[in-house]
């Protein structure tokens, strides 16, 4: 399909397949069904119907997904395509893009975080009806953290959604979070605020051996190797051999 991925690879769910480890089991397997396009077209739903779902992936591949995988070597697509029986059965909104083939997730194996994905797709103009940046807290990895991206030939509102249940990282945001947690209109991927605010995290330690005893505010101590030579006092005696002055971190100043 376009040009990296098939119509049978946009159409495949782990859920269904019985070599995967996330596999729904036969019971439940039979009562989704198969996951084809056009088993939920209905005469008054035409845009369900088969070929509108394959134009509109075909759309999705060549203008979003073609050109994040042009610039991103190992993206692989995690879900493409859902019938409503496999979308309602994973949890999906029950209007979510998938089911009409508007949306694709998108996840590198191993080389790429999820929000350089996100940042470059906003820097490089690609043309997009929704981006949510998906769970960040999840880390990169097959495993880790994705980005959902939807294209609708048209009527694309460049909408940005952040999914997380990071509590912290919503607040650092701002705005309003939903029930299920996103947080929509944010204008990039903050990676950054997922680090603990600053205000929360320990000081530094100091490497000085007597730092515990250093007065606050005094910012550098002075060392002296060795103060008169054999180590005898004489208030004449001015021998002074070594003196250095180092800052908090034991660097010479």
């Amino acid at each position: 399909m376009a040009k990296y991925f098939t119509l049978r690879q946009c159409i495949y769910s782990s859920t269904l397949d019985k070599n995967s480890s996330k596999y729904c089991g036969e019971a439940d397997a039979n009562k989704i069904g198969g996951n084809v396009p056009g088993d939920d077209y209905t005469e008054d739903r035409p845009d369900l119907e088969k070929d509108t779902i394959i134009t509109n992936m075909n759309n999705l591949m060549y203008k979003c997904v073609n050109p994040i995988k042009d610039r991103f070597s190992d993206i692989v697509i995690t879900s493409v395509y859902r019938s409503k029986t496999l979308n309602e059965y994973i949890g999906g909104s029950s209007e979510s893009q998938h089911m009409y083939g508007y949306a694709s997730d998108l996840v590198s194996i191993n080389t790429f975080e999820s929000h350089e994905i996100f940042n470059w797709v906003i820097d490089n103009g690609i043309d997009f009806d929704q981006m949510i940046w998906e769970f960040p807290e999840r880390g990169k990895g097959v495993n880790g953290s994705w980005v959902h991206i939807s294209y609708k030939s048209g009527n694309n509102r460049k909408k940005l959604s952040l999914a997380s249940k990071n509590s912290a990282l919503h607040e650092r945001y701002g705005g309003t979070v939903t029930s299920t947690g996103y947080q929509h209109d944010i204008q990039r991927a903050m990676p950054e605020y997922l680090l603990e605010k600053s205000e929360n995290a320990p000081p530094p330690v100091s490497k000085h051996p007597n730092a515990d005893e250093v007065e606050n505010g005094n910012v550098f101590y002075i060392i002296i190797e060795k103060q008169y030579e054999n180590d005898t006092y004489n208030v004449s005696d001015s021998r002074l051999i070594s003196v250095e002055v180092k800052d908090e971190d034991m660097n010479v100043i």
